[in-house]
């Protein structure tokens, strides 16, 4: 029998996965309780054995999902020049614009450009109180001119304060599904009167290079609302045998998908599926937007206390075979792994913002490079703007 805590649920998957589930947003909204138990049952089979999901009749308003799927594509016709106005390499807060091939995932270029945008907040950074990490959040985004992307700005915030409380609601349900309290994951988050979560407006150009990457094998950090936003397949998710799943877009949905930290947190029980996107073939491009819920950077990650019985059904899952390195050990606080990680990523705005972290997280040979790289980069730009 199911404790107390725990829902009822479905007989479990197998082992193994060949598409992604799809569950319905509309059985939590209904209010009915037999309706959430379903849900909950559905969801718990989903966390425990795929990690990915198809989230439809979600509440995000189709008229403001429509304008953000224009603006994504929109933005990035804009001339390189009015681009760089955004340019990341000049906020603290990684905030900005990603010309083609900037990012990397494990060492190596993705074959994108990007735009990330947070809920523009005032800076409150003050270096005599408190960590370095602090100076990421909040900040103000860079935004492109009015005139050249009309109504943007106003889409992106209400989008995100949209997409926040959702996925605040969410992952409550998550800790409902695996037996724990509800507001077990809160504790890792902002308060819920904060302003947060963070989208990526993403464009895949079309290649014909070998061996390119769109973005390499890896796992999210958290929790993450991928929005595909036209009609053009190259998501993947790598199954446990390894075998690589396509994820191919579905009108109305969200691409729901958990990340490491979830995993740690939980002795493993949730599962981080590793995932890649595939650049597009010749004469195609493809247009993403996720978005990814903020953690509070100031609180340990000390695992939860999850039900014996739901880790019991977990052992179902066998051996998870993954392209990407075992899972790092968590810190004392999320907050300079978190910091670490956006350097990784990003290399030159963390040379320019925070030097001397960035040559402990580089290595000073790496640092060294990137340094010359970025003196060339914003001499290049300067010409450029």
């Amino acid at each position: 029998m199911p404790s107390a805590t725990t829902p009822p649920y479905a007989a479990p998957s197998p082992p193994d996965f060949d598409s992604i589930p799809e569950l319905d947003w509309s059985l939590v909204a209904s209010g009915d309780p037999i309706d959430r138990k379903l849900f909950l049952s559905k969801l718990r089979n989903v966390l425990l054995h795929v990690g990915f999901m198809y989230l439809k009749n979600h509440p995000v308003p189709t008229e403001l999902v429509e304008r953000i799927k224009q603006h994504t594509v929109d933005v990035f016709n804009l001339p390189l020049e009015r681009k760089l106005k955004m340019d990341m390499i000049d906020s603290p807060h990684f905030y900005g614009y990603n010309r083609m091939a900037f990012e990397r995932t494990a060492g190596a270029p993705d074959i994108r450009e990007h735009i990330d945008l947070g809920p523009d907040s005032p800076s409150t950074y003050d270096p005599s109180s408190g960590p370095l990490y602090r100076k990421m959040r909040p900040g103000p985004n860079p935004w492109p001119d009015q005139e050249d992307a009309p109504g943007f700005k106003e889409d992106v915030k209400k989008y995100i304060a949209t997409l926040a409380p959702l996925s605040r609601e969410f992952i409550g349900l998550v800790a409902e599904a695996i037996g724990l309290p509800r507001e077990s994951f809160y504790q890792f988050l902002e308060a819920a009167d904060v302003p947060q979560g963070r989208i990526k407006m993403v464009h895949y150009p079309p290649t014909d290079t070998p061996n390119a990457q769109g973005v390499g094998p890896h796992k999210d950090g958290w929790l993450t609302f991928l929005l595909q936003v036209n009609d053009v397949p190259g998501l993947q998710v790598q199954n446990h045998s390894g075998k690589w799943v396509d994820v191919p877009p579905r009108d109305g949905t969200y691409v729901v998908n958990l990340g490491k930290g979830l995993q740690h947190l939980t002795h493993g029980v949730l599962l981080a599926t590793t995932h890649r996107v595939l650049p597009p073939p010749p004469g195609v491009h493809r247009y993403s937007c996720p978005f990814f819920q903020d953690v509070a950077l100031d609180v340990p990650w000390t695992p939860l206390d999850v039900p014996e019985e739901v880790r019991r059904e977990v052992g179902a899952r066998g051996e998870v075979v993954s392209d990407v390195k075992p899972l790092e050990p968590a810190g004392a606080s999320d907050g300079w792994q978190y910091l670490a990680n956006r350097i990784k990523s990003h290399p030159a705005t963390g040379l320019r913002h925070y030097p001397d972290f960035a040559r402990m997280v580089l290595g000073e040979e790496i640092f060294l490079k990137e340094s010359a790289t970025l003196d060339k980069l914003l001499a290049k730009r300067d010409a450029e703007i």
